[in-house]
Formats: structure tokens, sequence, C-alpha cells
């Protein structure tokens, strides 16, 4: 009996070719090899990856997660989030003396510079008190608002100028930087605080007691 045309099409069309492998491809035997291959195949590249990664490991060190200055960081600010972003470096490539945490009162004791890891050294404020914000041979000292300053905040870079007044009748007041460079720490109704040289403690509080002191925003230093 001659098979009519339409069964012949359907034999030969290609939806009927790909019917036959989609029920060979779904036979019990062939799918559960499929799958055991392809358990095969990624077992070879994690175990290939990880030969890498210890490859690596043996000539560099292990990765070590170390905390990378997401942008310039002046003397002051806080060392939180949108600050510092923390990145794994090999431990050959991380610099002695870089931080291994930040607490919440760590700020920058210097410039700390786009890329550059944290060193212990810039850092203040580990131990959350306003003395370990200090770098050696650094000092605090807060100067009265009663005069007025600029809209300074943490981490702005100022002059403290002094006015002495001689009393004489014609003269107009002497005045004299007493410390330059200073470092805002910080700023509430009353008073800044600063953060000075030692060196220019004597001719603040001086200047303090027996003048009257104001806060000059400058340039900052290396910024």
């Amino acid at each position: 009996m001659p098979v009519p045309p339409l069964m012949r099409r359907r034999a030969d069309s290609p939806t009927w070719r790909r019917s036959s492998l989609y029920r060979l491809l779904h036979r019990p035997l062939v799918y559960w090899s499929a799958v055991a291959l392809l358990v095969v195949v990624t077992v070879v590249g994690v175990t290939r990856q990880s030969d890498r990664q210890s490859e690596r490991e043996a000539v560099y060190g292990e990765l070590r997660q170390v905390p990378v200055a997401a942008r310039l960081i002046r003397p002051g600010e806080p060392l939180g989030a949108e600050a510092v972003s923390w990145e794994p470096r090999p431990a050959a490539a991380v610099p002695p003396g870089a931080v291994s945490e930040l607490g919440e009162g760590a700020v920058a004791a210097a410039a700390i510079y786009p890329g550059e890891v944290v060193h212990a050294e810039r850092v203040a404020g580990l131990g959350g008190g306003l003395s370990s914000r200090l770098t050696p041979g650094v000092a605090a000292v807060s100067v009265p608002t009663t005069y007025g300053v600029p809209p300074v905040r943490p981490g702005d870079s100022v002059s403290l100028v002094a006015v002495f007044d001689d009393f004489a009748a014609e003269a107009p007041p002497a005045s004299q930087t007493v410390a330059s460079r200073a470092t805002v720490l910080e700023v509430d109704e009353e008073a800044v605080t600063v953060a000075i040289r030692a060196a220019e403690v004597q001719p603040t509080v001086s200047a303090l007691v027996w003048g009257a002191v104001t806060v000059v925003a400058v340039a900052a230093s290396g910024g």
C-alpha cells in the first residue's frame, strides 16, 4: 500500500527528526550518561582552578583582605565605608603595618591617597578617645567660637591667628599666627577643636589667655 504524501513529508521533515533525537536523549541510560559527563567536566574545571589558586598562593602568599582608600582621604576624616573599601591582595604585596580592622572611631591621621593600602601610622582613633586620634608630636586645643569661625568641618586645614591689644591709643592691635596648618577634629556651637604641633602649644595657650584667637581656613596641604 503506497504511503500517503502527507505521511511521507512528515517523516522527512526536521520536526520528525528532532522528535527522534528528543526521544533518544530522554532514554534513562543516555540521560544519566550525559549528566555524569557534565559532572566530570565540572569537577575537572574546579580542580584546575583550585590548582592555579594554590600555585599563586605558593608564589605570592594567600590572599588578605586589606582596607584601600577609595578616594583622597584628608586628615581627620572618618575611615568609613564611603572612604575605604576592603579588597583581596596577595600577602606578599601587602605592605608591613597595614591595618587588619578599622573601628567606628578610626580617622585619618594623615592624607591617604586613592588606591593606597591604609597603614597603621596614618590611622588614629582606634582606641576611641580623643588622645587616640592624635599622632606623636601633635596636641589638641579648643578655640572658643566667640569671634565666629568659617563653616569648617572635621578634616579641614586651618590656622590660628591671635590678636593682642597693647592698649596703645593710636596703634591697632597686633596679630600673629600661633598655629599653622592645624587640622579640625571636632566642631560644636561653643568651640572648634583642632590638632596642632607640639611646638605650637605654648604660644597658642598664651594667646588664648592673653589675647583673642580666631580660626582661619586655609588650603589643605597635599591636596
